[in-house]
């Protein structure tokens, strides 16, 4: 996944030189501004000033359109046709749902149809021709094929969700067909989740660009305060350790503890990132009178891997949950085979969702393996074992070690035949200079994890006491100031892309 030669060893030196900030800027495909780039601050702020002076929603919704427009076609145009492309499909369909009921099954076909070959087309075209000529190439067979070279258009994995679930929602008269145009429009494009999330459900998001929104101060400061907080784990504690995972993952043999480490790193690196988008889309969209929804709650402290996926990336897997597995088990139940077999197959499209590569593959059918073990494993135990004192917290380091730990190297390795070796190799077994370079690495992460403990713990034993107190503001407006020196603190030339921009 990184880029760069293998090194052939592994020397502090070494590490030190390949770790040190160089010059240049990365670009960002698809995009006019990154939230971290100084640019959006400035488009923000610009787009708040104008939203906030206009009285009628109507013109209000115009102008997000308008700035949602320019924000995710800046760079490349084009993919302003394939998202509305999309939108449009969605709700002529739906609009013929309403009109021709019968014709309700042949729409949501369409819908699927059209959606996924579009995301089929660009995400997976070159996945699949690549694997076709190597199948060829190992019978002897020459393969004159050659992949396409597609380049992968932003937030399609996302709005293409968002649509068809409009229409599937119309179809199965959970959701009333939309005639302002405009309005549908916004909840497919609205900036702030476009790119990565959160998948927001029509009936949710639809009635709030319908509703006149009402400006609040308090709205104001919370969305300022968790869009900085955001900006932070992005910033501070997921970039920081990008460089060192990075560095490690292109070696050509780590070691057993190094690859563990930088496995750990990646855990908390992928966290803060994807959370940290999050939390900038949902403070973005608070300013501007929305609450989008919850994407994230505390997934590292799930017990089962059930659980983790009810706090992880909650938008997409509650998605898949609705509008796949459970119309793969059916509304009369299922037995255990045939909800096994859904659940495996539900985790394997969830992995492959995440991009068009075996690992992903290899990471969704392991998340599903654990989700159907840990299903059976409660009622093979004794009553005493499950009500032992402290099992939560064994449950939680047991499911954060023996599945979040292999997870994440099979999500974060791309090649099968390494992510074989490292499994494959001692744990223990390294070099002096190895040992050393591993206790740099858990080190450095567990000192970016220090603020987001801190955090943890001042939401829940110091905001509740404070917050509506004469001193709640001067600690928030402080706890700004300390954010923002922290992100001028940290910020580098070369930043690192949101994670979940490939998928």
């Amino acid at each position: 996944m990184g880029g760069g030669d293998r090194a052939d060893g592994l020397c502090l030196g070494c590490l030190r030189r390949e770790l040190s900030p160089r010059r240049g800027s990365v670009g960002y495909p698809g995009v006019a501004v990154s939230f971290v780039q100084i640019d959006f601050p400035i488009f923000l702020l610009l787009v708040l000033a104008l939203y906030w002076g206009i009285k009628r929603r109507r013109w209000q919704n115009l102008l997000l359109v308008v700035a949602s427009a320019v924000f995710y076609g800046w760079v490349h145009p084009w993919f302003l046709l394939l998202l509305y492309g999309s939108a449009i499909l969605d709700f002529s369909l739906a609009q013929v749902i309403v009109h021709a009921p019968a014709w309700r099954r042949w729409c949501v076909a369409a819908s699927v149809l059209g959606n996924l070959g579009l995301l089929a087309y660009f995400k997976y075209a070159d996945f699949f021709v690549g694997n076709v000529v190597a199948a060829l190439g190992a019978l002897g067979v020459p393969g004159d094929f050659t992949t396409l070279g597609l380049l992968l258009p932003v937030g399609i994995s996302f709005y293409t969700f968002q649509t068809m679930g409009y229409t599937i929602d119309v179809a199965r008269g959970e959701l009333e067909a939309r005639e302002d145009f405009v309005d549908y429009v916004l909840y497919v494009s609205f900036f702030p989740q476009l790119v990565a999330g959160p998948i927001e459900r029509a009936g949710r998001l639809l009635p709030q660009i319908e509703s006149d929104r009402p400006w609040s101060w308090l709205a104001l400061r919370s969305g300022v305060a968790l869009a900085l907080w955001g900006g932070f784990k992005k910033l501070v504690v997921a970039d920081t350790l990008a460089p060192y995972v990075d560095k490690v993952f292109v070696l050509d043999a780590p070691a057993g503890p190094l690859i563990w480490a930088a496995t750990a790193a990646f855990m908390i690196q992928i966290y803060a990132d994807f959370s940290g988008y999050t939390d900038i889309a949902r403070g973005s969209a608070r300013m501007l009178g929305f609450e989008l929804a919850l994407n994230f709650r505390e997934p590292f402290l799930a017990r089962t891997t059930v659980e983790f996926w009810q706090r992880w990336h909650i938008s997409l897997s509650t998605w898949l949950r609705d509008y796949l597995l459970g119309p793969l088990v059916g509304d009369g139940g299922a037995g255990r085979l045939r909800f096994g077999a859904a659940t495996l197959l539900t985790f394997v499209l969830v992995g492959f969702w995440h991009g068009a590569s075996w690992n992903f593959v290899l990471f969704g059918a392991f998340h599903g393996i654990m989700v159907i073990a840990y299903g059976l494993l409660p009622r093979a135990l004794p009553s005493w074992a499950r009500s032992l004192p402290g099992g939560g917290a064994v449950a939680v380091g047991f499911h954060l070690v023996f599945v979040g730990l292999v997870g994440s190297l099979l999500f974060r390795e791309r090649h099968v035949d390494r992510i074989v070796a490292h499994l494959a190799q001692r744990p223990w077994a390294a070099g002096p200079d190895e040992w050393a370079a591993t206790a740099v690495l858990l080190a450095v992460t567990g000192a970016v994890c220090v603020p987001l403990l801190i955090q943890w713990a001042l939401v829940r034993l110091v905001v509740p006491r404070v917050e509506g107190s004469v001193a709640y503001l001067p600690l928030q407006t402080t706890s700004w100031a300390l954010l923002v020196g922290a992100m001028f603190l940290f910020y580098r030339t070369t930043l690192q892309d949101f994670v979940y921009f490939q998928f």
